[in-house]
């Protein structure tokens, strides 16, 4: 699905607008004013996957905005998004030098916002035994 990148912050587009030039009309006749967007939170995810519930409805003004571009996600619910993120760690993390059991044994706590579902991890360190 295609989102807006609007100042390193990811939002859905607004109703009835669905490509970046028509956005950019919107804006300009909109441009002493605040928007109303839905921003995607990225807490507990990974771009360029995003978790459908976790969303915030905020005001952006549009004459503060820098940075404009358009990208490819995806959007998954939180129970998707969860299975997916726990068959990465179980292939990716296991032998990661930063790898701990988590206390409540579901071991995706530290890892929602360092490893993308593709399997890139910023922080991963090989072990070597």
């Amino acid at each position: 699905m295609k989102i807006l990148e609007i100042d390193y912050d990811y939002y859905y587009y607004p109703q009835d607008i669905s490509c970046i030039d028509d956005f950019i009309k919107y804006a300009n006749g909109h441009y002493n004013s605040f928007i109303k967007l839905t921003r995607f939170e990225t807490e507990n995810c990974v771009f360029p996957y995003f978790i459908k519930e976790e969303t915030k409805d905020v005001y952006v003004n549009i004459a503060t905005m820098e940075k404009i571009t358009e990208a490819e996600v995806t959007v998954l619910c939180r129970m998707d998004y969860d299975i997916r993120l726990e068959q990465v760690v179980k292939k990716k993390c296991m032998d990661c030098v930063h790898y701990e059991e988590d206390s409540e044994g579901d071991n995706l706590k530290g890892h929602r916002e360092k490893i993308s579902l593709d399997g890139e991890c910023w922080g991963y360190e090989k072990k070597y035994t």
